[in-house]
């Protein structure tokens, strides 16, 4: 276990809470501090396959509270707040963009004149180099390939 300082609360809290989301069947995709050293706010976004609903979020709410009670006593009183990353989550890393392949994605992208531009599709591939779409909304279907440096944004496109 790491010892607590201000600057790594969110590497000791993903320490103690990694291995209650594995438990639990469920990933910490991000933990974000915010607030008094003393008493921070500390935001643990979670996911899981198939989804994640709310009795997931209150079962490691309640789980990582008594395991930080015990594991870090004389830490910052945390107060914890348990969410999913919500429909239209940014996508950061590989893993992320293998999770939501075959959904439809927005993306923003830097061209050739380093300018940003948006790219709507379909996910059909994550490989090494990047990203494959396809964008089937118009009369003829347009490919794109996108590699990772030129991905500025991504996200979900929640589709009704």
């Amino acid at each position: 276990m790491v010892a607590f300082m201000a600057e790594n609360l969110a590497e000791v809290i993903r320490q103690v809470g990694d291995p209650i989301a594995r438990a639990l069947g469920v990933e910490i995709l991000d933990v974000h501090c915010t607030g008094k050293p003393t008493s921070p706010l500390v935001s643990v976004t979670l996911d899981k396959d198939g989804g994640l609903g709310i009795d997931d979020c209150e079962t490691f709410h309640r789980s990582l509270r008594r395991t930080w009670d015990v594991t870090q006593p004389s830490g910052p009183q945390c107060r914890f707040e348990v969410s999913s990353p919500g429909l239209d989550r940014p996508l950061k890393d590989p893993k992320d963009f293998q999770r939501v392949q075959g959904q439809q994605l927005r993306l923003t992208v830097k061209n050739d004149m380093q300018k940003h531009a948006v790219i709507l599709g379909r996910l059909m591939a994550v490989t090494d180099v990047g990203l494959q779409l396809v964008d089937d909304r118009g009369k003829a279907i347009r490919e794109h390939s996108v590699p990772w440096g030129d991905i500025v944004k991504a996200r979900i496109e929640v589709e009704f």
